[in-house]
């Protein structure tokens, strides 16, 4: 017999492992081997992902947030009504009354200052559940948060009170607001009686003018200065940012439900109903959109004229694009085996349309209407530029711009901050929107 050994089996080469990424030890003979945690990673959570990663976009979502904030914010910012006021040993709560019932003329605070109890109430109770409440779950803490916050607002429209020994508030009907001249009336305060005000950050009043103070420049007084009606500046840009945002997002609301609805019709059932949706959709687009909105605006009269009626114009005549969209996704979807499938299986169309194939068409959707907030923010001041906006004295960007066109000279504040106000936010939503086409595009993935 030989003592010659076999010839040893080449070992094949160890591939380079990336950066950070070590070889799990070999499993000793006999032992289990434990299956490696494996995350999946759906879809949105991919676009996620590559979205982070464009730093102009990511940066521009967070002054998005940070836009909706101040929105949401401006009572408390500026309002020009204490948060506590106390007189003759009456202590009363006058920013709560305007935060639950707002001035009539602003009909859109309503809305927004809806959002700003539930932000503060929604965080409450996530503080709540993640102090003291360890197994409150995060869907209930903000389903309660909501609850809390719709609390004021059910109350009964014509009076709400809460009397006691130390505390009044009188909330009367909720489009009646109080007119106190608050900043007059400071002045009368007797300190040693016990009398007390605590305003909000910013004590001026978008809409009352100060006596005296026309055409100020920007100051310790006025930061951005003041109007030819001796409004503050700062102030009126504050709640003008209420106006901007609402509208836009309202606006390519309507836009995507207009444009799902017939674009799912066509794509959907071809044949004549295409062709009939085609040819309205060629027809729209035919006009000029700016023109078609100040052709339906003038038929509006000025006094009767609010930012529901542009929200709503704007959103009637600019949902052609995305018609067109969600049209070809769903002609190019509805040819795939999953819709094949869900069809063999006794799908409805109404199923198969808004169930099965909506969610896949989505993607171009969400791209086309981040450009159309920017779009419909763009048009809205234009708009108000030429005088077809909101009424006087609702505050909007573009109102403040044209008021600065009569004093270039000698108010350049009224046109600069407004300019910029406008420029940023437009800025911002552009480059958010290129960033999630980007993101969803499989061919600009890193």
């Amino acid at each position: 017999m030989s003592d010659a050994k076999p010839p040893a089996t080449p070992t094949p080469p160890v591939p380079p492992m990336a950066p950070g990424v070590s070889i799990p030890p070999a499993p000793v003979d006999g032992a289990a081997v434990a299956p490696l945690p494996h995350r999946s990673q759906g879809y949105w959570r991919l676009v996620w992902l590559q979205f982070r990663k464009n730093g102009s976009a990511y940066k521009s979502l967070v002054l998005i947030i940070i836009l909706f904030l101040i929105a949401a914010f401006a009572p408390v910012l500026a309002s020009g009504k204490p948060f506590v006021w106390t007189k003759d040993g009456k202590t009363t709560y006058p920013l709560l009354q305007y935060i639950v019932a707002p001035d009539s003329s602003l009909t859109i605070n309503y809305f927004f200052n809806y959002i700003f109890v539930a932000t503060l109430s929604v965080t409450f109770c996530l503080l709540i559940r993640r102090v003291a409440w360890k197994s409150l779950r995060a869907r209930n803490a903000t389903l309660a948060g909501l609850v809390l916050a719709a609390l004021p607002f059910l109350m009964p429209p014509w009076q709400w009170k809460i009397d006691t020994s130390k505390l009044d508030v009188r909330i009367m009907h909720p489009w009646r607001n109080d007119e106190a001249d608050y900043s007059k009336l400071a002045k009368d305060l007797d300190r040693t009686k016990g009398d007390y005000a605590l305003f909000a950050l910013i004590a001026a009043d978008p809409i009352t003018p100060k006596e005296g103070m026309i055409l100020k420049e920007p100051s310790s007084e006025f930061l951005l200065g003041s109007d030819k009606d001796g409004r503050d500046v700062l102030a009126r840009m504050l709640h003008g940012a209420r106006i901007s945002i609402s509208i836009g997002f309202i606006a390519v609301l309507i836009e995507v439900v207009l444009g799902i609805f017939f674009g799912a019709l066509a794509g959907y059932f071809r044949g004549w109903v295409d062709v009939a949706i085609s040819r309205f959709i060629e027809l729209v687009i035919c006009f000029p959109s700016f023109f078609l909105i100040l052709t339906i605006v003038a038929f509006i009269e000025p006094d009767k004229r609010s930012p529901f009626h542009i929200m709503f114009i704007i959103g009637i005549t600019g949902w052609t694009g995305v018609a067109r969209l969600v049209r070809g996704e769903f002609l190019k979807l509805s040819e795939l085996d999953f819709v094949h499938a869900a069809r063999a299986l006794g799908c409805s169309n109404t199923r198969l349309m808004f169930r099965h194939i909506l969610p896949n068409a989505m993607a171009p959707v969400l791209v086309s209407a981040a450009f159309g907030i920017a779009g419909a923010i763009l048009t809205e001041s234009g708009l108000s530029f030429l005088g077809f906006g909101a009424p006087p004295p609702t505050p909007t960007w573009g109102e403040m711009i044209s008021q600065g066109k009569e004093h270039v000279d000698t108010a350049w504040w009224l046109i600069v901050f407004p300019g910029a106000a406008i420029f940023l936010t437009v800025t911002v939503y552009n480059l958010a929107g290129d960033g999630l086409r980007d993101a969803m595009d499989p061919k600009m993935r890193k």
